[in-house]
């Protein structure tokens, strides 16, 4: 392609001169960028031009841009890119909108004293109500007293979203932040993309905005449909710099509506799927696993697919090729954590890290302990939200002395030894939720009850988890394993990709996603098992950039097998293995 434009290259600058075109004409837009698209490269490129043509002037009259993102990693690294220009402000939402919302000290105490859980209610009137506190967010968990507040972690969108709601907040905000850009727009807190859109897009007033994203990588929201902002010009980033055509073919047989361009046409590789219909053994029965293979049959079929792709090229090596399964019990001895997989029955609760105590200790213990242990004090504090007290050499002994336990007993000790001597050290401090549920197993004693909610049982049974097993938990939603889930490589990219679709999800059916795929017969109460489903498996096969296989090990109907050939060719839809 020597002296040529890649085709992926054309389609992205056709993109970006629509987006500079309406930051020049100072209307809204989004950027809709599939995956592989270089959606982070389109916003830093715009980033790049305002800071060009309007950096000195933003400065000299004390604005900035706005850039929300998602993540801290992108956060990272989208200030690192435009190497922290002082017209441009780039923040994660709560961060953003805590910077805001503090400066309103009045307006925050007037929402403090309207929230109306009995929680919250409990803790205001224990603290003789809201008068004149000092409001504050640091560790995420709310409290109150005679002096200050805190906000809880989802207060301060909550908040942010209604102050919006009056006109003269909106006048400080867009004199404040002229421009505004949202990275992933379709995970933003729902709330504030409420807010933004009837106050400033249907308004026709407010920042010039710019929304960046792909609504078929929702994966962590209900709504998976392309929100219909007023007054937002639609640009689709047609380019793919990611997947070799081969790869790329099949995402745009899945998806025509944004077709991708390929970064080389020439490019080799391959995408091929496997089905399990000729597999001769006994069939599983039980909801969600119905007629997917016994968990030996299910095993063996992985190892002998494995083998012949490793005969065709393939190199298993986690640095080179990553498995996607979903089904978490499949691995969970391989990976360490058998107790964990069978407490949360098959449910994605612990991957996506939806029960309190699994968050709590993956989102802050295990960062505040690996940074002890490195002994990166600031980075462990920073974690903690707070600097230490620490007037003498006692106060200096003791937190020393806490902190040795802490890793002692994450090492030999079970998750309740965790969270009991957290309750008398507070280094760190447990979550409001996780001291919730604590308290109820104080107060109802402790045996289980009938009673008692599931997730009490849950939190009950976990306690009684060798710590040890949340450690290789934390490892996997991480991604430092062969074995991943979708949940749990949104963005990322590997040289090659193995897909497993299996049954034991109860969000999840993949025959009948297939099926539905190819004759569009979506019952209007399983349209959001569809769409749920679509941008999992979307997000999971547009991982590779060279080499893709999909196993599905349930059995499949004809209109499933046609929706497989019609995404990857006849030619590329094959009869999984058969053993000896």
């Amino acid at each position: 392609m020597t002296g040529e434009i890649s085709p992926a290259v054309a389609a992205a600058r056709a993109a970006q001169e629509r987006v500079e075109a309406c930051l020049q004409d100072g209307l809204n837009f989004r950027l809709e960028a599939g995956a592989g698209a270089g959606k982070t490269y389109s916003l830093v490129e715009a980033l790049k031009k305002i800071i060009a043509e309007r950096g000195p002037a933003l400065i000299r009259a004390g604005q900035k841009v706005a850039c929300i993102t998602y993540t801290e990693v992108a956060r990272k690294e989208i200030a690192q890119d435009i190497e922290d220009h002082p017209a441009i402000l780039v923040n994660t939402i709560h961060g953003f909108a805590w910077s805001f919302l503090s400066q309103h000290q009045k307006a925050l105490r007037e929402r403090v004293a309207a929230l109306t859980s009995d929680r919250e209610l409990e803790a205001i009137e224990a603290a003789g109500g809201v008068k004149d506190q000092v409001v504050e967010y640091n560790l995420g968990f709310f409290g109150i007293d005679d002096k200050r507040i805190t906000l809880h972690h989802d207060h301060v969108p909550k908040f942010f979203a209604s102050l919006l709601a009056l006109p003269k907040i909106r006048r400080l905000f867009t004199g404040l932040y002229p421009v505004l850009f949202i990275d992933e727009y379709q995970d933003t807190d729902p709330t504030v993309m409420s807010a933004m859109s009837e106050h400033f897009f249907a308004a026709g007033e407010g920042p010039v905005t710019g929304l960046f994203g792909d609504h078929w990588q929702t994966i962590y929201r209900s709504d998976f449909e392309l929100a219909a902002f007023p007054h937002v010009i639609g640009i689709d980033k047609g380019s793919n710099f990611r997947s070799v055509p081969a790869i790329v073919d099949v995402l745009n047989n899945l998806r025509p509506q944004l077709l991708q361009a390929v970064r080389d046409p020439q490019a080799p590789g391959e995408a091929r799927f496997f089905h399990c219909n000729g597999l001769i053994g006994e069939r599983r029965t039980a909801s969600p696993y119905k007629d997917d293979l016994q968990e030996e049959l299910h095993a063996a079929t992985i190892e002998r697919l494995k083998d012949r792709l490793a005969m065709d090229g393939w190199d298993f090596a986690p640095a080179r090729t990553k498995i996607l399964m979903l089904t978490h019990n499949a691995i969970a001895a391989k990976q360490g954590y058998p107790t964990v997989a069978a407490i949360f029955e098959h449910k994605e609760a612990f991957v996506k890290k939806e029960d309190p105590l699994i968050a709590f200790l993956i989102d802050l213990v295990e960062p505040v302990c690996t940074a002890y242990m490195a002994r990166q004090f600031g980075e462990m504090f920073s974690h903690m939200g707070r600097a230490p007290t620490i007037r003498s050499y006692e106060d200096k002994t003791s937190w020393a002395a806490d902190m040795e336990r802490l890793v002692y007993l994450r090492l030999n000790g079970t998750i309740g030894d965790v969270i009991d001597h957290l309750k008398s050290t507070a280094r760190p401090r447990l979550s409001e939720r996780v001291l919730g549920r604590e308290a109820e197993i104080m107060a109802l004693g402790p045996d289980e009850t009938q009673e008692e909610s599931s997730s009490l049982k849950r939190h009950r049974a976990l306690r009684n988890v060798p710590y040890s097993e949340l450690i290789e938990v934390k490892k996997f939603v991480d991604g430092f394993t062969p074995f991943a889930t979708q949940h749990s490589v949104k963005g990322a990219q590997f040289e090659n990709v193995l897909v497993v679709l299996s049954g034991g999800w109860n969000h999840y059916n993949w025959p009948r996603f297939l099926e539905q795929l190819h004759t569009g017969d979506i019952p209007a109460k399983q349209v959001s098992g569809f769409h749920r489903a679509r941008n999992l498996f979307y997000v999971a096969i547009s991982r590779p950039e060279t080499r893709l296989a999909v196993l599905a090990t349930q059995t499949l109907s004809a209109e499933a097998l046609a929706a497989a050939r019609t995404m990857f060719g006849a030619g590329n839809t094959l009869a999984a293995p058969v053993g000896p």
